[in-house]
């Protein structure tokens, strides 16, 4: 007739671990952020909105932005000083997790 005082206990203990393990899940899932994708290609660099022909406002542009993690596509002709000068001025105004990826979809035709 009277519930079982123990297995109401333990029934509320299962529903709270799960709320809060529900809550700890939304709470990583708002908080991770996709890397930005900077591409870098033999004549410009291009951050978010911004496409230069030289590496600051594109490095400002990531600054502005302030992400964790940078994925930096450069197209396979393009010149490694181009990406190093890239990589330098981001990594003296910002502390952040960087990836790079060649690639020459989209990249204009190699001379």
């Amino acid at each position: 007739m009277f519930p079982n005082h123990r297995s109401l206990r333990q029934s509320w203990k299962l529903l709270l671990s799960l709320a809060v393990l529900a809550l700890v899940a939304l709470a990583g899932y708002f908080v991770w952020q996709p890397p930005l994708k900077v591409r870098i290609t033999p004549t410009s660099y291009h951050a978010g909105e911004v496409t230069s022909a030289i590496a600051t406002p594109a490095v400002d542009e990531v600054v502005r932005i302030r992400p964790k993690k940078v994925l930096i596509v450069a197209c396979r002709a393009t010149k490694p000083p181009k990406i190093i000068q890239f990589e330098r001025e981001l990594r003296a105004r910002l502390e952040v997790e960087l990836k790079l990826m060649l690639n020459d979809e989209g990249c204009p035709a190699a001379e």
